[in-house]
């Protein structure tokens, strides 16, 4: 595994975007790799809306962006643990937020928060939002990562969307052609293969399970995908992870939330 890596997942409203950041998320650390998730859409899903038992009032990522000065203390003290994953934990914006609750700020200020992110992570996975237009923050992500995760569905509302909106990064800086190309929510009777051909090729399929889809619906995607329809769909989130890991993973190590803590004490102290 490449230390601090960045993975930005990107793709059309409804596509299973966060989604799949939150099992991909949850895969890595279950294997003890420490992750941080990051969630860049101000209106959708806020943090509580993910996990309803975190305590985030005064965590927002709208907050942190808008300090006068940004540090790894300033992350630290706006990060959402999750337990039990020792190895997990997130940062997003809380319920009420939008565009206008906090100040703007620069696509300076969002390098120089992934440039501290990448650093108190094994891995940061950062949930693009759709809207680029409007969202410096994800523009970034996809600028910085070290990989981008391009998440289509088998609909013409994805395919509309990636063709209005593939043009934004042609600047050779978002090296588009290194993209892996996932395909999400694929049911039995759709054409996934005439689907794939349009969109250029597809890296991973993921297919639709209704359990994923009542998690969801729950706020519980944090559970394990368990039962026989859900093989598939677990055996293709363990085959990406697989990209961004050891084989076999690393002996045992001390988990995300205890280095964060220490690290944050070492810098008060």
């Amino acid at each position: 595994m490449n230390n601090h890596q960045i993975i930005a997942i990107w793709g059309s409203p409804g596509s299973g975007k966060t989604v799949t950041s939150i099992k991909l998320a949850r895969e890595l650390a279950s294997k003890q790799i420490n992750v941080l998730v990051i969630l860049c859409d101000a209106l959708c899903p806020s943090i509580p809306t993910l996990l309803p038992d975190a305590h985030a009032k005064e965590k927002s990522l709208g907050k942190l962006l808008s300090l006068p000065s940004l540090s790894q203390e300033h992350i630290l003290q706006h990060l959402v643990p999750c337990k039990p994953f020792d190895h997990l934990a997130f940062i997003g914006y809380v319920h009420g937020d939008n565009a206008f609750t906090y100040a703007s700020y620069t696509k300076e200020r969002a390098f120089d928060f992934f440039t501290l992110a990448r650093h108190l992570a094994d891995i940061v996975i950062v949930d693009c939002s759709s809207l680029l237009s409007t969202d410096p923050l994800s523009v970034a992500a996809l600028e910085v990562a070290d990989q981008v995760l391009r998440v289509y569905e088998c609909t013409l509302k994805s395919l509309s969307y990636f063709t209005s909106h593939l043009p934004l990064l042609g600047d050779s800086r978002f090296h588009a052609d290194r993209h892996l190309h996932l395909l999400s929510n694929v049911k039995a009777k759709q054409d996934s293969v005439q689907y794939s051909n349009v969109f250029g090729g597809i890296h991973h399929l993921l297919p639709f399970v209704s359990i994923v889809e009542q998690q969801a619906a729950s706020a519980r995607l944090l559970d394990a995908c368990e039962g026989k329809e859900a093989r598939s769909y677990l055996s293709a989130i363990q085959k990406l992870a697989g990209r961004f890991m050891d084989h076999p993973p690393k002996a045992e190590k001390q988990s995300f939330i205890q280095r964060l803590t220490e690290k944050l004490k070492g810098v008060r102290s």
